[in-house]
């Protein structure tokens, strides 16, 4: 049963957290839903709560979407209050939410270390999550770098990783040597802090916007609160853990730079000058570094990057074919088929 009929205006407060540059792509994500559906949002930042109690006391919100730390601080809202939120804590009550799926993307992380010849692979976050084995503190992270063992560490975040850098660096580490670092957010701030760039699982901001508005429309259509895990991106592979950096050439210097960008590839010749190089001089020496030309290449990587989210993300074939490059669905249907021999609907039935 609809709580809200179509004739009656939605309202929506949408509070911003902190990292302004990432709410903003989760904001425009929500938007690109509340829009279509004709809601009236809000947009909180300062004094979150504060401006929240005062739209309340007027009225003026039948929603709100927001990162809230505690179950206390929800629970003295009104009962009939929709709520979302958008956040890693679990906060032991029943409601809709979004939040980025890092146990899908260690996987990604442990297949990269282990690749790179780590002996140990470790977890550092204040949360367990996966199977890599967890350090909790600065003081554990110190004691387990501070051996002659090489060592592979996954953070929370590119600040937690920034952090393990540092104390790297007080024990005279050399990276990446005897010690690699991989974050998540690739954020731009703490590697330019680090002066190191930091290998990096991406946060699919908007999208985890879009589904923190799926949700809201799902409590507008009566339905029950449930939990959505969105993977993070493909790893992108920088200077914190590459090692044998000279072997791996051109091919990851690719990774780098072009992963982050393959919703919307630049053309070959923007590779190539981004690698200093005439067009034809980049693919001649890229297809003798790999045996294939980067074109080849950058369609091998799309085609796994669409394989890997029709298996760990619950988007829509659409959804997907946005995300790496392709968003006519029939196109990217012929373009699956094509390297697969099976389409895109298929083949994650298969799975």
């Amino acid at each position: 049963m609809l709580k809200y009929r179509k004739t009656q205006e939605f309202r929506v407060a949408y509070g911003f957290s902190g990292r302004i540059q990432d709410e903003m792509e989760a904001y425009q994500g929500f938007l690109e839903h509340a829009d279509a559906m004709g809601w009236q949002v809000w947009l909180l930042h300062d004094h979150f709560e504060t401006q929240l109690r005062r739209l309340l006391e007027k009225g003026l919100v039948d929603a709100v979407v927001g990162n809230f730390i505690s179950a206390r601080w929800l629970e003295s809202l009104p009962q009939d209050l929709g709520v979302v939120h958008r956040g890693e804590s679990d906060l032991g009550v029943d409601v809709f939410s979004v939040s980025l799926d890092l146990e899908r993307g260690m996987s990604q992380v442990a297949a990269h270390l282990d690749e790179m010849g780590y002996d140990e692979l470790y977890y550092y976050s204040p949360k367990r999550v996966g199977e890599l084995s967890w350090i909790r503190s600065r003081d554990s992270l110190r004691d387990i770098l501070n051996t002659e063992k090489t060592v592979g560490v996954f953070c929370a975040s590119d600040f937690l990783a920034r952090e393990g850098i540092q104390i790297a660096r007080s024990l005279g580490k050399v990276l990446p040597e005897q010690v690699g670092f991989v974050g998540v957010g690739d954020r731009r701030l703490d590697r330019l802090l680090a002066e190191v760039d930091i290998s990096s699982l991406p946060e699919p901001h908007r999208e985890m916007g879009r589904q923190a508005a799926l949700l809201l429309q799902e409590y507008v259509e009566g339905g029950m609160p449930r939990q959505v895990r969105v993977p993070p991106g493909q790893l992108i592979s920088r200077q914190s853990s590459r090692r044998q950096e000279s072997s791996m050439g051109l091919r990851m210097r690719l990774d780098e730079w072009l992963l982050p960008m393959m919703s919307d590839p630049p053309p070959v010749e923007e590779w190539a000058r981004r690698m200093g190089m005439s067009r034809r001089s980049f693919e001649n020496a890229f297809a003798l570094e790999n045996g294939v030309t980067p074109y080849v290449y950058f369609m091998q990587v799309r085609i796994q990057e669409a394989q890997r989210l029709l298996k760990e993300s619950e988007w829509t074939i659409s959804r997907i074919g946005q995300a790496i490059g392709i968003p006519d669905p029939p196109r990217f249907s012929a373009f699956f088929r094509k390297h697969t021999g099976k389409t895109p609907s298929a083949w994650r039935n298969a799975q």
